[in-house]
């Protein structure tokens, strides 16, 4: 048992079954195993990788279903999202864990981390989940009803047309950051393309003085 992970989704009040939490701690275990030759995430121990990832990637669960609820997305079938340059699997794989009525994608263009999360995605039983080895600039057209990303690309013209073309019509962009100030610098470039968002503060246990927010952009 990691004591951070337990009691860290008791404080976002998330209400995950035994089998969940059993698949959020075996991901833990193939993010160490790998770290050791790939060096996916930066962490050193269960506890720090619970953190400064898995828990992070859960405290934007919330907002995502909300956004969900609200624009009734589920009345035409299964909502798809998509985690655009996933790396080791954050935020895709800890949502589609506590998620399993929506489809995941998680789209990697690096051959390795692609072949990892495929494994384990395959190891966690997620029948919800794929693999998707290609660049952004590569995604189908329309394949998304939410993007989301935490260290993909900082908001900029092509990133965003990109982003914008992957996503069904009315979709969201779903983007974690980190500081008030850089996500205002960031957003004031692209205002032409995006001239209207939403910033929204997360807390994440045992980060409550780190700064994060999620940058919501409709299309």
């Amino acid at each position: 048992m990691i004591a951070k992970l337990n009691e860290g989704i008791a404080r976002l009040e998330l209400s995950l079954s035994p089998q969940q939490m059993e698949q959020l701690e075996s991901y833990i275990g193939c993010i160490l195993e790998c770290n050791k030759t790939y060096n996916l995430m930066k962490a050193d121990s269960p506890d720090e990788l619970a953190v400064n990832h898995i828990l992070d990637s859960l405290a934007g669960l919330p907002t995502l279903l909300s956004l969900v609820s609200e624009h009734e997305m589920q009345t035409d079938g299964t909502v798809t999202i998509g985690d655009i340059g996933s790396g080791g699997g954050c935020p895709g794989i800890p949502l589609a864990i506590a998620c399993p009525q929506f489809s995941f994608v998680l789209v990697e263009r690096m051959e390795k981390r692609a072949k990892f999360l495929e494994q384990t995605v395959s190891n966690l039983g997620l029948t919800n989940t794929t693999v998707l080895c290609v660049q952004a600039s590569a995604v189908p057209v329309h394949s998304f009803d939410f993007a989301v990303f935490r260290a993909f690309h900082p908001f900029e013209k092509k990133i965003l047309n990109w982003l914008f073309k992957m996503l069904k019509p009315e979709g969201f962009i779903i983007a974690y950051k980190a500081r008030a100030e850089k996500i205002a610098a960031e957003m004031e470039a692209v205002r032409q393309i995006v001239p209207d968002y939403t910033k929204i503060p997360l807390t994440v246990p045992f980060l409550e003085d780190h700064e994060r927010h999620l940058v919501v952009i409709h299309r």
